[in-house]
């Protein structure tokens, strides 16, 4: 009994020893001759913690209570600060015992544009610019960089080439590096250097969206444990915030990809949760929509929305629930905010939620706002219940309308689909001319109209020859529909298998046809099309 008690003390005792060596996390910047000092290493004695400094010195390291010093080293020279000496948890150490800035970024810089010192004949700058810039050429990154430094801290208003070419050494010496405490640290120097530009030169809006590119294509190329990788996803993400934040409408396209494949990549890390990636899309979508009408933008906008998309459906955050969760509350707090009404609607929409819900909103909007649009989701409410010919009514109002011809077209292609749904092929067909009147692109309406004809054969004849020509009509539209790389991929699949129903080659010519020639083919389907045999 006495040598159990006596090892139950020895296990509190050790327990009560662990728990008082807590750890404290000390942060700075090394300084070297009054300047910010890069690859000094910071290191708990204690401990295997240790820090890498970039170009603006920056260091951060968890300390333990043990640690009677932190040692700074700089290749072979080592130098010990006793961790009692450091009262308060940010130190700025001096490496050399040289005077520590005063805070001011720029101070003893000097703040001339190059022409003013070309003509005020500046020869320091001129000798370091002139040097660096001929290394830089030369692909001798490692003789370019003394120079580039001294122009870079003292003349940091001279020309946008220092913050250029110091991106890409830097990405250069990143590249090289080996351990990811290195390559962060060179990853953050190039951060530092797009703020040193932004400050001193301006165009943070263009630059925001540059810098959350380099970073977050640079992360995913180093050697960064689950965890590193998960904080520097959530840093990239916050600089693809802060250039949304600062140019709004005018974002660039691609950075608003980023944002969403950033926030996808932090759902699956679990840092958020299906409400903030859903609201995140919504804000990328409005974004993008705004951008389609602007000249400059269109295009790229128009590329950017499938990749948004798809980053949404692949993230697995998108669900009826989740989406009914969202928004349910924000409909019931403000139930007569229109354009929040409409952002709902298109969502449910996109993916095909039936829900007591959509229901609401659809009845809601169109008792506010009895537009086209609102008309449309009246439409498709009565789907829901089916009550087809109430749907018709309100598809009828959407298409009469003065809304935009793209939106007229979309009006067209889902009522051709309910007139599909109930066996009117004729009916279906005539809507989707209309469609396709409007949207001469429309390769979704090209598609249905293929699937029209085809189920149309069937009944087209008790001949079963005139039967297999109207496939030809059928491949006629899945063709079209194949030029457009949105369908393509099941156009091309939809033309192998009606190809299969052509007539054979004997059938053709005992019929007096040619291949290859032009056939009409009558009744209501009224179409010319290509004699074409089945391969045999």
């Amino acid at each position: 009994m006495k040598a159990i008690a006596k090892i139950i003390v020895i296990l509190v005792l050790i327990t009560v020893s662990l728990t008082a060596f807590s750890q404290r996390k000390i942060s700075g910047v090394v300084y070297n001759d009054g300047k910010p000092a890069a690859g000094i290493l910071v290191e708990d004695h204690r401990s295997r913690e240790s820090f890498f400094t970039g170009f603006d010195g920056y260091y951060e390291l968890e300390v333990s209570d043990r640690s009677r010093f932190i040692r700074f080293t700089f290749l072979d020279n080592s130098k010990r600060v006793n961790v009692e000496e450091i009262e308060s948890d940010v130190f700025n150490y001096s490496f050399d015992g040289s005077e520590i800035p005063d805070g001011n970024e720029d101070a003893g810089a000097i703040l001339k544009t190059l022409e003013e010192l070309q003509r005020d004949g500046d020869r320091d700058f001129l000798n370091n610019y002139s040097l660096y810039r001929e290394f830089f050429r030369q692909g001798d990154f490692k003789a370019a960089m003394p120079y580039w430094r001294t122009v870079y801290e003292t003349y940091p208003k001279s020309t946008v080439n220092i913050y250029q070419d110091g991106l890409r050494m830097m990405e250069s010496q990143m590249e090289k590096a080996f351990d990811a405490p290195t390559q962060i640290a060179y990853l953050d120097t190039m951060m530092m250097i797009y703020d040193k530009r932004i400050r001193l030169l301006g165009s943070k809006g263009e630059l925001m969206g540059r810098k959350a590119d380099a970073f977050l294509r640079s992360i995913l190329n180093l050697n960064l444990s689950e965890r590193e990788l998960r904080e520097q996803m959530l840093r990239g993400y916050e600089f693809t915030v802060e250039a949304i934040e600062e140019n709004g409408i005018e974002t660039e396209p691609a950075v608003i990809v980023l944002y969403m494949q950033s926030t996808r990549r932090l759902f699956a890390f679990n840092e958020f949760s299906q409400a903030v990636v859903l609201e995140n899309f919504e804000n990328a979508m409005e974004l993008l929509n705004q951008q389609t009408l602007n000249e400059d933008l269109s295009e790229s906008a128009l590329q950017a929305i499938p990749l948004v998309e798809q980053i949404i459906e692949s993230s697995g955050a998108l669900d009826c629930p989740a989406m009914v969760n969202l928004y349910e509350p924000k409909f019931r707090d403000n139930p007569s905010d229109i354009d929040e009404i409409k952002k709902m609607l298109r969502m449910f929409r996109r993916y095909d939620c039936d829900n007591p819900l959509v229901i609401e909103l659809s009845e809601t909007l169109y008792r506010l706002e009895p537009s086209p649009e609102a008309a449309f989701n009246m439409a498709r409410m009565f789907i829901t219940r089916n009550e087809y010919q109430r749907a018709y009514e309100y598809y009828k109002e959407a298409y009469n309308s003065d809304a935009p011809d793209v939106q007229r077209a979309v009006y067209y292609y889902e009522a051709a689909g309910l007139a599909l749904q109930e066996g009117n092929l004729k009916q279906s067909r005539d809507y989707l001319k209309e469609a396709t009147k409007l949207r001469n692109n429309y390769c979704e309406a090209y598609m249905l109209l293929g699937e029209v004809y085809a189920q149309a054969s069937r009944d087209y004849s008790e001949d079963a020859f005139e039967r297999s020509t109207v496939y030809w009509v059928a491949v006629d539209y899945f063709e079209r529909a194949a030029q457009n790389e949105n369908c393509r991929t099941d156009a091309v699949n939809r033309v192998n298998t009606y190809k299969n129903y052509f007539p054979v080659r004997d059938e053709v010519f005992f019929r007096g046809l040619t291949e290859g020639a032009s056939h009409q083919v009558g009744g209501w389907i009224n179409e010319t099309t290509k004699v074409r045999v089945r391969a045999q």
